[in-house]
């Protein structure tokens, strides 16, 4: 095909230039160190998903917990105090070293879910991956990675694109403690994490019918491929389970054959 097809007045304008940007180069931002886990927004977001996590009433006491992305294992307490036993994994050595720092003799472990054999760490009933999808560059491999692991329940919070088709947006995040490791990250439209999670062998899986009480999770879809909205995130929370739930919390999304 001529070029003048693609770009000349036959069709459209040329697409806008990409800014470049030279990732390996990169400082850190100012803030950008463990110390963002702490913030007043962190800590209202963090109690707003592990209030709603609890209400779901799915069965988490006393089981063997995996949990990705950990951060310095903030939410990760909310397992221990439940009598679980508690694997908890990151990518950035400073953030599992802050988590010792912050709760003497929890089982932390670096290790990166893009990359890693994280099953290689045991099987677990739970995989808990909440605040980690959407910094992922390569998320499909890292969700085959964590269903490896996964014996029983895979529970999953993500910022999302508004979007009814199966659609991964690709973003760019800076260099922080709490973002992408290559700056590369990807938000998912829940089509698309439903249909992935199907397809690798979590059949059973489920939104929350009602959301955490934040205004990240409470918009309205408007199916425009947009990540953010009113000077918020928009976020889902998510289950997939080796077994069918039947439970008036969640909202089933992929249909069964008969």
């Amino acid at each position: 095909m001529p070029l003048r097809t693609l770009f000349g007045k036959a069709n459209s304008a040329p697409p806008m230039p990409l800014r470049s940007r030279d990732i390996a180069a990169e400082e850190r931002p100012p803030g950008g160190g463990v110390e963002g886990f702490d913030t007043d927004d962190a800590l209202a977001i963090n109690h707003a998903r592990m209030t709603h996590l609890e209400s779901l009433g799915l069965p988490l006491d006393g089981r063997r917990v995996l949990d990705v992305g950990s951060g310095p294992g903030h939410l990760a307490q909310f397992f221990v105090e439940r009598g679980c036993t508690v694997v908890s994994t990151d990518t950035r050595e400073e953030n599992i070293a802050r988590m010792k720092e912050l709760y003497p003799g929890h089982d932390g472990r670096v290790a990166d879910v893009e990359t890693d054999d994280v099953a290689s760490l045991g099987s677990f009933d739970i995989v808990f991956c909440y605040g980690l999808l959407y910094h992922l560059e390569n998320p499909v491999r890292a969700l085959r990675n964590l269903v490896a692991a996964c014996d029983d329940l895979l529970l999953i919070e993500t910022m999302l694109v508004d979007s009814h088709l199966a659609v991964l947006r690709l973003e760019d995040e800076y260099l922080s403690a709490n973002q992408a490791v290559r700056g590369i990250a990807h938000r998912p439209s829940s089509t698309w994490l439903a249909m992935t999670l199907d397809r690798i062998g979590m059949s059973n899986i489920y939104a929350a019918a009602q959301p955490p009480a934040h205004p990240d999770y409470r918009w309205l879809r408007r199916d425009d491929l947009s990540t953010e909205r009113d000077g918020h995130l928009l976020r889902g929370i998510f289950v997939a389970s080796r077994r069918p739930l039947d439970l008036e919390t969640l909202v089933p999304m992929v249909s069964q054959p008969e």
